[in-house]
């Protein structure tokens, strides 16, 4: 008998809380099927806006594996010990096709949705497109507004901040997911309108080669794996505990169901995995789903009854210190 695995983000109903996250494994019609197929109950389509130099940035996109060591290798497999490194763009295509296709895909969900991502160049144009993403439509909408590659790309490709949810989310009446880096205000984009927050992007990194002397990738770029993944559950935790009540979609280090299961222990109601199915591919969610509903089965709980009962369960230090003392 399989475990009641359904959740609420931004006022939604999924049926389970596993969702395939905006990323190079999302950036097609076909690869969003596959998610959809895998059983993700939503799937967010690669992120775009209007900025020629944010699509240019995307076709000298490069991708690696690093090792434990911080060897790279070409994209492929990943363990638990390796991290994704890449320097990324967004979706060159036709906007009003791309939203007009996602629309399509999302009639044909069924029982899980599909979202477009929206990053930030000009604010007047993301407000153009996110009415034009509810006048095709779709039912949900994410704002990306902690792209971790903003500060390296070309000046007005992409913009950051929380500063600008509130003329986007003023301009739609569909739920609205924002997507944060880590350390950006939680509070903040709540209050500007957010259903929903994503936390968080992936962190800028530096790894030099010791073979060549070079950065690896010739530059900066972003970086996530499993290791990032008890960072992620602090700032999740911290979001939860402060604001309780506030979907919270967990993003950066879950690799697999067990690690949907601590992200929402610790206060998630849903968790993007994204990098794991660009190395893993969509497969990868039907595991995470499975290994979830074992999980839960075990344990004699519903997923909505994880979220966010370790985070309830946090001590101060000197509450720790206190208890060992009795």
């Amino acid at each position: 008998m399989s475990a009641d695995l359904a959740v609420t983000v931004a006022g939604l109903p999924l049926k389970n809380p596993v969702i395939a996250g905006s990323g190079e494994a999302t950036a097609s019609t076909a690869d969003v099927r596959a998610c959809l197929a895998a059983g993700a109950a939503a799937v967010v389509a690669k992120s775009v806006n209007e900025s020629a130099a944010a699509r240019a940035q995307l076709r000298a996109a490069e991708y690696v594996v690093l090792d434990a060591d911080l060897a790279a290798r070409p994209l492929g497999p990943a363990s638990r010990t390796d991290s994704l490194f890449c320097r990324s763009g967004l979706l060159d295509v036709d906007l009003a096709e791309w939203i007009a296709a996602l629309a399509a895909l999302d009639r044909e969900a069924g029982d899980a949705y599909v979202v477009p991502s929206l990053i930030v160049a000009d604010v007047d144009e993301a407000v153009r497109l996110a009415r034009l993403c509810e006048s095709e439509g779709l039912r949900w909408l994410e704002l990306n507004v902690g792209a971790p590659h903003a500060e390296e790309a070309s000046p007005g490709a992409i913009a950051t901040g929380v500063e600008l949810v509130a003329r986007v989310r003023s301009a739609i009446s569909i739920p609205l997911t924002v997507k944060l880096r880590a350390g950006d205000s939680v509070a903040d984009a709540l209050a500007a309108g957010a259903d929903a927050v994503c936390l968080a992007t992936r962190a800028m990194a530096f790894v030099p080669d010791l073979e060549t002397r070079r950065p690896v990738l010739g530059t900066f770029a972003a970086i996530g794996g499993a290791w990032a993944l008890p960072l992620t559950l602090r700032e999740v935790a911290k979001a939860h505990l402060a604001a309780p009540d506030a979907s919270i979609v967990g993003t950066n280090g879950a690799r697999d169901g067990y690690d949907v299961a601590r992200f929402l222990l610790a206060g998630a109601s849903a968790v993007a995995m994204t990098s794991a199915v660009i190395t893993e591919g969509p497969e990868v969610l039907t595991q995470s789903i499975a290994q979830l509903d074992q999980y839960c089965t075990e344990q004699g709980v519903t997923a909505r009854e994880l979220i966010g009962e370790a985070a309830r369960h946090v001590h101060t230090y000197e509450e720790v210190a206190i208890e060992r003392r009795l």
